[in-house]
Formats: C-alpha cells, structure tokens, sequence
C-alpha cells in the first residue's frame, strides 16, 4: 500500500472527528448483501466519531441512527437525485457546527466532491477525495453517457484539485492525478479493506456438493465462476462469449455468475443463441456472507471488465486459493501477478480470454499451484487490518494539513 502523506500530525486517531460524505444507504438498509457496514463500523472504531452522510431516497423514510457509539448515520432523504449535493451540504453544514469534525472525506470526486469542498470552504475543514475506480479521461467510461460523464470528468479534475489529499486504488490513476498537477505525496494508493479471513480454500465437509446439487451442476465438472453487478463495463456478454470457445474444447466446463441478472435478458438471450442454456448457470444474488463457498466451488475465478479502479472479488477469489484469468486492468494489475497468480488477458478480447481459462483447464496442477500462489499473495499485500489503517491514517494526516490545499 502506498499512503505518503508526510505533513508533521497532531492529531491522533483517538481524537479524530470524521465527516464521511457517501452515495449509497446500503449502510443502513443492507441492500446488496455487501460489508459496507460492518467495514465502516471497523473504521468508527478507530476515530473518535465518524458521521456518514447518504444519499437515501425521500420515500425509503430513513432516519438519522447510530450504529455504534463511534459511528452515527445521517440519510438525506432526497427527493430526487438532484437535490442530493444540497441536501447533503446542508445536513454536513448543521454537523460542522455542532461536532469538532477535524477532516472531511468524500466517497466520489464528482457529487459528494463538490459537497466536500463547499463545506471545506466554509468551515476551514481540510478535505480528503476518494476514487474507487478508474476515471478521469477514460474514454470508455465517459463514452457510457457523454454528456453526463464528460461533465463529470470536467467537475471531477477541479474537486480534486481543490482537496488536501486524495485516496485511489491503483497505481495508474495515481499516474493521472500527478499528470494534473497533483502533489504525488498526497495521493494514498489504498485498498479497500477486506476480511480476507472469511476466503479460505477449505469449507465444511459436503459443502460443495451439495451446492453443486442445488445448481444443478454436474459432479466434478470444472467450473468457471463470475461474481459482481452486471453493469455494462463489467462486460459479461465478452465473457460468455469467451467461454463459449472453451466449452468447445472442455465440454464439461460450466460457467456460473453470481448476481442480479434478472434485467440482462440480453446476456440470458445470448446464451440461448450459443446453445449453452445446459452449460451456464444464473445462481442469483447471493449474500456477501454466503460467497466463500462459491469461490471454493470454482476452478477458476474470471474477470471480465473493461476498467476497474480495483475489484475485490479478484482479491476475494484469490484468498480462496483460486487463480484469476482478468482482463489487464489497471485494478488487475493490482492483484494479480501474471504466470504466477493468474493470468491477464488483453481487455475485450473473447479469444485471448478463452485462451487463457482453457490452459489453466487444460492443467489442473497447474491452476492449484497458481491459486495456492494468489492466497499467500493476497493474504501479504491485502492484510485486513493494516488497510484499515492505512486509510485511518490518511484521515488524520489529511487533518493535520489544517485545510491548506
């Protein structure tokens, strides 16, 4: 992890008062099935107070809640998306008057961004801006919404520019924040903190049986697993097609994805056209919790996306002692050491992908002794509690810049 940050810092974590600005209220209504939770209640823990700010929607009729003694929750509940900036800026404002918040810290450089340096402004708080994927001048990325996005990468460059120091997940938008003129010392590449003691390679006895048996998936059949949100950059219908051409030479192979692809009838539509309705399974959403056995399941792990800031899934399946066939992502890159982990493939590359899974098919011993290498690897870069406070520590040297940008 790389977290240079190098102000001299009074201020201890014991004493740190935080004000989280974020997007998504899965927080309190557990939506997802994620551990966005309990890995902000392990940051609470480690501060004084940390008072996160969400975006909730009026008709949810969230309220204000305290998930702990160091950890309060505050919904904005927005009429509309559009009324989140100043819905959030002002809820932030009545804290800023009424707690000692020592630092602010932004989940996004673009709308809970401008929050952050509104209230920066106003109350003198020095300002951290987060970015968990891989954006400004992506090309792909803004090409998803042109208008939207191009505003976006625009507003973004100048939120960042305003902030007192800045957290990413690899190594290449750290790259571009330098290229706009950012102090490299103030740019933490972090990751997000996983509790990687959860993925192990052995799970109870019957275990993978039995969820063979549910699926509805062949005994000893080999296995290639995708977990996550089946958003457009994730490219899942390249995946599909990829293993299409490893079904071809591994007829017993099986393709399982793990999420909500009941609004994707065009990947279930593409997979009627290939014939491979028998050879790919929908297991459905499955809770964060639940996961583990799924990677154990799998021969293989693959990621298919075009961009990605990091993707914990990859860390998540690699602590399970499987190896990963990815895309070469800048967040890829982060977690996979190619020919010893895994395998990178090139980015929207079907062939090359399925090139990829089949040898690692093709040689079991193989694909045993790369996982059994991504475990130790993952488990040594993504340690659990050093990442947590790594970012803890950015915080407080954040707070101890005084607000000077």
């Amino acid at each position: 992890m790389d977290g240079q940050l190098h102000p001299e810092a009074h201020t201890t974590a014991s004493t740190l008062h935080v004000l989280m600005i974020a997007l998504n209220d899965a927080i309190l209504t557990g939506a997802g099935g994620g551990d966005v939770r309990e890995r902000h209640l392990d940051y609470a823990a480690r501060v004084a107070h940390l008072h996160m700010i969400v975006y909730s929607p009026h008709g949810r009729a969230l309220h204000p809640t305290s998930l702990s003694e160091r950890l309060t929750v505050y919904p904005t509940r927005s009429l509309s998306p559009l009324t989140f900036v100043w819905d959030a800026y002002r809820i932030g404002a009545a804290i800023c008057r009424t707690h000692p918040i020592n630092v602010i810290t932004t989940q996004d450089p673009f709308a809970t961004g401008l929050v952050g340096v509104w209230l920066k402004r106003r109350f003198r708080i020095p300002l951290d801006v987060q970015n968990h994927s891989d954006f400004f001048d992506n090309r792909v990325w803004i090409a998803e919404r042109p208008l939207r996005y191009g505003l976006f990468n625009r507003l973004g460059k100048w939120v960042i520019r305003c902030a007192d120091t800045h957290r990413v997940l690899n190594a290449e938008e750290k790259a571009k924040y330098v290229r706009l003129g950012i102090d490299p010392d103030r740019v933490a590449i972090l990751p997000t903190p996983t509790r990687l003691s959860r993925f192990s390679p052995d799970g109870p006895p019957g275990e993978g049986a039995a969820l063979r048996a549910r699926l509805g998936i062949p005994p000893h059949a080999p296995i290639v697993l995708w977990v996550g949100r089946p958003v457009g950059f994730k490219r899942v219908p390249l995946l599909v097609e990829a293993f299409a051409l490893v079904h071809r030479e591994h007829p017993a192979a099986r393709l399982l994805l793990v999420g909500d692809f009941s609004q994707r009838t065009d990947i279930h539509r593409q997979v009627a056209q290939l014939g491979l309705q028998d050879a790919v399974h929908f297991a459905g959403r499955v809770n964060h919790v639940d996961l583990p056995a799924y990677y154990r399941l799998c021969t293989v792990y693959v990621h298919s996306s075009i961009y990605e800031g990091l993707g914990k899934v990859m860390i998540e399946a690699a602590a399970s002692g499987k190896p990963v066939v990815a895309t070469r992502t800048a967040g890829a890159v982060e977690i996979v050491v190619d020919g010893e982990t895994g395998l990178l493939c090139n980015v929207e590359d079907a062939a090359d992908m399925a090139a990829q899974i089949g040898a690692l098919l093709s040689d079991p011993a193989r694909a045993q002794a790369m996982g059994h290498a991504a475990r130790i690897h993952v488990l040594r870069k993504f340690d659990h509690a050093r990442a947590l406070d790594a970012v803890i520590e950015t915080w407080r040297r954040c707070a101890a810049l005084g607000g000077r940008s």
